[in-house]
């Protein structure tokens, strides 16, 4: 199936890959306002339904329910501080992958793995 270009979904797309703030979709539409004035909120959530749902973006929801996007696709881990809401990138170096699906034969092709809890800035306060 071939997919149509859209110049509206590669502004989201380019908006969402310039940061790596883990951004809402409302976040995403306030940005991509600035240049496209004309763009509707439910464009930019259709947009990016489209892109999770072709592996271009990944979507981390929070404890308060709130969705998040990242554009980063490869393999990595998420930390969400269910104090303050923030979404952290976690690198492979810091989490190990679990080794017992090597050692039973598995392939691990892709990953999706995220930790909810307190982030050391939180638990300063």
């Amino acid at each position: 199936m071939q997919i149509r270009y859209s110049r509206q979904r590669e502004l989201i797309r380019e908006i969402l890959m310039s940061t790596k703030s883990h951004p809402t979709a409302e976040w995403i539409y306030e940005k991509a306002r600035e240049q496209d004035p004309t763009l509707s909120l439910g464009t930019v959530y259709r947009n990016l339904k489209f892109l999770c749902e072709q592996g271009e973006a990944i979507a981390l929801e929070t404890a308060d329910k709130c969705i998040h996007f990242d554009g980063n696709i490869n393999n990595h881990r998420h930390f969400i501080c269910n104090e303050c809401g923030r979404v952290y990138d976690l690198s492979e170096s810091e989490v190990e992958k679990p080794c017992e699906l090597t050692n039973a034969g598995f392939t691990v092709e892709r990953e999706s793995c995220v930790y909810y809890g307190v982030c050391a800035k939180c638990n300063q306060n």
